[in-house]
Parts: C-alpha cells; sequence; structure tokens
C-alpha cells in the first residue's frame, strides 16, 4: 500500500505480490481521504509490511 501525492493530488496505491506484483491506484480528494482509506485495507491484515519513506 502506497500513499503518494505530488502536492495537489492525492492516490493509494494497493499491491499484492511485491514489486513484481498487480496493483491498481485510486485516486483521492486529499491526504485525509487516502489515509483512511490505506488504513481500511491494511486494518486486520498481519502480513503487511510497513516500508519508510
Amino acid at each position: 500500500m502506497y500513499i503518494r501525492t505530488d502536492g495537489e493530488l492525492w492516490e493509494v496505491e494497493a499491491r499484492a505480490g511485491g514489486g513484481d506484483g498487480r496493483s491498481k491506484i485510486y485516486p483521492c480528494p486529499g491526504r485525509q481521504s487516502a489515509e483512511i482509506l490505506a488504513g481500511a485495507w491494511m486494518a486486520g491484515q498481519s502480513r503487511w509490511q510497513v516500508v519508510a519513506p
């Protein structure tokens, strides 16, 4: 799960299978909505790894 911004637009990328896996990008209207979306997807999943920026 990645949260990205260019300073105006925000998006969440959900990736399965590591760097070579599948991914889907979801645009979000702001930081808070991106964090809520990413947090909801990660909730209860023990197999997620946190990657520092």
